[in-house]
């Protein structure tokens, strides 16, 4: 149970320098939900600030830099992913135990039931995507890629998709009316035409992508026991198709170019990272002429802008702690990895990755 603070006179930026609070954010348990419920009904005045609290740790947590900036100083930005990701470490060590355990209890019940419920097990070969076909109404369209090559396919609202070989796709007789939805098992990059009044979805195992209009790949298949999306452009949020509200329910992720996630089906996790090699982005909206990468006593300040701007991935630092540092380099040819070395080597740094963002570590000119 938290220790008794003067929760009266935080703001929102207070809350989240608190490890009660942000524990309870990461990692609730009975005795913290509790403990705020009972705070927030002894003082329901300052719900409004707790409220924005919880949606600054969640914007945070999504990537949704520009938000949170707006009212958390980018130290305490940093410091958080820091949590959040000793917070993701020990929840995946807990799910494979919990993992463990489940086999164990599911070995046991086979060995009770004897031979005839585990032949009913292993000949049952359907699949979450067979499933949900077979569950539609109407008559649905679908299409079975058996080819070696990659299969382009026009959907009804000129969305592409390109499907995988050893793929399938399909979408309802109502595609297009209130949303637009299909189904896949297996691999497929889609290029969703924008249609804001109609979201489009795609169901892959039991992963949900959600998207209004952008470009992005999904792979699911069922033998990987995984659901892997990755973003070129825009962005998409990947939740899970489940309607159950337990605390132990994984939250969605927020996904933007050069990010990925990769759903565990074993352990119910999702695992947000970056790309294996993030490209500069190309916004088709968005008038921006690319940066030449060559400093000569440039700020690092100023460098890091060109490489958050250009791969858009968030990159977060002791802004006080580096005010003074300055680059000459030329990166024009680096990779996104490469650029990052080179410039936490000149302040004497280092960087990591949390959550599909970078973390630098150290580094002081002053």
């Amino acid at each position: 149970m938290p220790v008794e603070q003067n929760y009266e006179t935080y703001s929102a930026a207070d809350f989240l320098t608190d490890d009660a609070f942000v524990m309870h954010q990461l990692s609730p348990a009975r005795a913290s939900t509790q403990f705020w419920e009972g705070w927030l009904r002894q003082y329901p005045h300052r719900h409004p600030v707790y409220q924005q609290a919880v949606e600054l740790v969640e914007a945070v947590r999504l990537g949704l830099d520009t938000y949170a900036q707006t009212d958390l100083p980018e130290e305490t930005i940093r410091r958080l992913l820091l949590r959040i990701q000793e917070t993701n470490t020990r929840s995946a060590v807990r799910e494979r135990r919990i993992g463990w355990l489940r086999w164990a209890a599911a070995a046991s019940v086979v060995l009770a039931l004897g031979g005839g419920y585990w032949w009913k097990s292993a000949t049952d070969h359907s699949t979450p995507y067979d499933r949900q076909v077979t569950a539609l109404n109407g008559t649905p369209s679908e299409t079975t890629n058996a080819s070696h090559t990659v299969q382009a396919i026009r959907l009804p609202d000129n969305s592409e998709v390109l499907l995988a070989p050893d793929s399938r796709l399909t979408y309802p007789a109502d595609f297009g009316h209130k949303n637009r939805t299909v189904y896949l098992s297996g691999e497929a990059t889609f290029s969703v035409t924008k249609d804001n009044s109609k979201p489009f979805f795609v169901h892959a195992d039991d992963v949900v992508t959600r998207v209004i209009g952008t470009r992005f790949t999904v792979r699911a298949f069922f033998r990987e026991k995984q659901v892997k999306v990755q973003v070129q452009s825009g962005q998409v949020s990947v939740y899970r198709n489940r309607s159950a509200s337990s605390l132990d329910q994984p939250k969605g992720v927020m996904l933007l170019p050069n990010q990925q996630v990769v759903f565990n089906n074993e352990t119910a996790q999702f695992d947000k990272r970056l790309v294996d090699t993030p490209a500069i982005v190309v916004n088709p909206y968005v008038r921006r002429k690319t940066p030449l990468f060559v400093y000569n006593d440039t700020p690092i300040s100023q460098v890091l802008r060109d490489i958050k701007e250009a791969y858009g991935i968030d990159i977060h630092y002791n802004k006080e702690a580096l005010e003074n540092c300055q680059l000459n380099s030329t990166m024009t040819n680096e990779t996104f990895k490469q650029k990052l070395t080179i410039v936490c080597a000149t302040i004497g740094a280092t960087y990591e990755i949390i959550d599909g963002q970078v973390v630098i570590n150290g580094g002081d000119c002053r």
